[in-house]
């Protein structure tokens, strides 16, 4: 056989064995926390606490829309072709309002994913298609929290505006976010 043969079988090759490593994430960003994390099916006030490979275990503090029995989930995150932030994003120790979904894993896992291990059918992943995350700092939320474009600008409110808002369903109080100056993501 030729070598022109062989690379094109080997190709073909790599192609049944790993799909999935050749995509890329695509999608529009969905709008800023408060437009898209009311329509997600968990919110939680949480502790990042550990990682591993493109996931990260959270500590949950609070819990605003959903059911969570555990005090820990499991957050999965980028592993390159995913439409979700990597978990260096969230570093160990910070504290985050996130909303999330539940992750599939409905499918055997194929040789790639026994490389990078699937998520489990009771964790979570996280979306990058949307501001579904504000970290908190000195009593502060912080991140895109109504901006109506995207954009590296930030904005903060009180932790506790926020927690009232999300503990009301997103009806009350309206929010007023300022914008943080000198800072990106």
């Amino acid at each position: 056989m030729s070598s022109r043969g062989m690379i094109v079988i080997g190709i073909l090759f790599a192609t049944l064995i790993l799909p999935g490593t050749a995509s890329a994430c695509s999608c529009m960003w969905g709008g800023p926390f408060t437009k898209v994390a009311l329509g997600t099916e968990l919110i939680v006030l949480g502790e990042v606490t550990s990682h591993y490979k493109n996931s990260m275990d959270v500590n949950v503090l609070e819990v605003f829309k959903g059911i969570q029995e555990s005090k820990t989930i499991r957050v999965w995150g980028d592993t390159g072709a995913l439409c979700r932030p990597y978990v260096s994003h969230f570093p160990i120790g910070t504290t985050w309002l996130l909303a999330v979904q539940k992750t599939t894993g409905e499918h055997p896992p194929s040789f790639w994913e026994r490389l990078f291990p699937s998520p489990r059918t009771s964790d979570y992943a996280i979306s990058i298609c949307g501001d579904f995350w504000l970290q908190v700092r000195d009593e502060r939320a912080v991140g895109r929290i109504a901006l109506p474009e995207f954009s590296s600008a930030l904005q903060w409110v009180p932790l506790q505006d926020m927690l009232a808002w999300l503990r009301s369903g997103g009806t009350a109080p309206k929010l007023s976010p300022s914008s943080l100056s000198g800072s990106g993501r």
